[in-house]
């Protein structure tokens, strides 16, 4: 009888605990603090989905004046936090319960991400070839879609996931700073190696078609991305 007690005011308890948690509270502790505190941090392990989805969305879509007040170190630990596949927080993105609609906005959203942040705050150099004067953004921007697996939840080239990340994808292969486009290509490269060599081939080959870039660096990157080989 006690422990039934014990267990019911701790449900009380933590469903309250969990309606106390604030945005700006979430977001202070998944940017404000180092990765392995915000992984360990019961404020954002304790948090219901629905809640974590909605924090995980505003935070993509504002993330152009949400993140303005973090450390590039801050903003490159709190977004490996938040997008890993080792954390509670991505799994919100492929929640059941969240509508397909809702779902497919918030991946979209990454498009927000790569517009008003990498785009904006990643230093213009090359990853792949350890050019100097990167900054803690340019990590995250090219290890996007190494540290998250959105892009192979579920059936992999089948799935809905996939698909959106393509056009995450090829969305950022057509900004201007060409950390950005490093990181498309990054991405696309390693998607090529699931199966779906020639959606992948396409998107790179239209891209260099257009001759947007002046970087040879950049069109042997994408020339190895069309094959899978890519760092």
């Amino acid at each position: 009888m006690q422990q039934n007690l014990v267990a019911r005011n701790f449900r009380l308890y933590n469903k309250a605990y969990k309606i106390m948690i604030t945005y700006e509270k979430w977001l202070n502790c998944v940017f404000g603090r180092s990765y392995n505190q915000s992984f360990a941090s019961s404020k954002i392990n304790n948090l219901d989905v629905d809640t974590t989805f909605k924090f995980v969305y505003k935070t993509l879509v504002n993330s152009g004046s949400e993140l303005l007040r973090f450390s590039d170190k801050q903003v490159g630990n709190g977004l490996y936090a938040m997008l890993a596949d080792s954390t509670n927080i991505a799994d919100s993105l492929k929640e059941p319960s969240i509508s397909a609609q809702d779902r497919t906005a918030a991946i979209r959203a990454i498009k927000i991400l790569y517009t008003d942040c990498f785009e904006k705050r990643a230093r213009p150099v090359l990853s792949h070839l350890d050019e100097p004067g990167a900054s803690a953004i340019n990590g995250i921007c090219y290890m996007l879609w190494e540290v998250t697996r959105i892009n192979v939840w579920g059936n992999k080239g089948d799935c809905e996931y996939f698909s959106l990340s393509l056009e995450v994808l090829e969305f950022a292969l057509y900004l201007k700073n060409p950390a950005c486009i490093e990181s498309a290509l990054h991405g696309l490269g390693h998607m090529g190696s699931f199966g779906t060599n020639q959606r992948v081939y396409r998107i790179i080959d239209n891209w260099i078609k257009q001759g947007l870039t002046s970087r040879p660096q950049l069109l042997e990157y994408a020339a190895r991305a069309q094959q899978g080989y890519i760092l």
